[in-house]
């Protein structure tokens, strides 16, 4: 396993074969959003087998997620069509929530926190300041509806008072992801930015992410 950061990349030491990477073509990006965000401190470097079981479990989590993303903002250029469709999307819409409602109705979500987030890389404010090398694991949650979360493993890089509000600002820098997670994860958080500008350029009220 490597970490991107300012100090460079840092493997891991063992004999197992280095798991397939992000391409380094794929764009950069940082994105700000407000998403619930929770962490769990660990207490030692990630093991491979840790590494390998979040692996599986975001290549599940996020191939949901992108689906229902991808059917929610799916177009229909014939305006006909979209009205005459529109009654079944908001029907098929009811029964979703209503099966995603009693499947997560234990499950209650963190509060919204302001992040920066991008493939190698997460960034949040908190009112506990984190000790640098700490190992962490990140839980974001990009759906209301589909309450599991993208889990994603990484070092604290840096910690620094944020400015006049009496918190600290976390960076941790992530653990690689596989290239073809990291394509679908880039574009999930690409969708979800991309929702968020357009609610609050149409001064909407907060709706349920999908």
């Amino acid at each position: 396993m490597k970490l991107m950061g300012s100090e460079g990349r840092v493997r891991m030491a063992g004999n197992r074969p280095p798991r397939p990477v992000v391409a380094t073509d794929l764009p950069t990006f940082s994105l700000a959003m407000a998403v619930p965000i929770a962490w769990e401190m660990l207490a030692a470097p990630p093991v491979e087998a840790l590494l390998d079981r979040l692996e599986r479990d975001n290549a599940v989590v996020v191939g949901m997620l992108l689906k229902s993303a991808d059917l929610g903002a799916a177009p229909v250029d014939d305006p006909v069509l979209s009205d005459a469709l529109e009654p079944l999307r908001v029907k098929l819409d009811m029964i979703v929530e209503m099966l995603a409602r009693l499947s997560y109705r234990d499950r209650v979500l963190p509060a919204p926190c302001a992040i920066e987030l991008s493939l190698n890389r997460i960034l949040w404010t908190q009112e506990e300041p984190l000790a640098l090398g700490t190992w962490v694991v990140s839980r974001v949650y990009l759906s209301d509806m589909f309450r599991d979360a993208v889990a994603l493993a990484g070092r604290v890089t840096a910690c620094a008072p944020a400015p006049g509000v009496g918190r600290w600002r976390i960076d941790v820098d992530l653990a690689e992801m596989s290239e073809d997670l990291g394509e679908s994860f880039a574009r999930l958080v690409f969708l979800e930015h991309r929702r968020q500008l357009a609610q609050h350029a149409a001064g909407a009220a907060p709706r349920s992410r999908r």
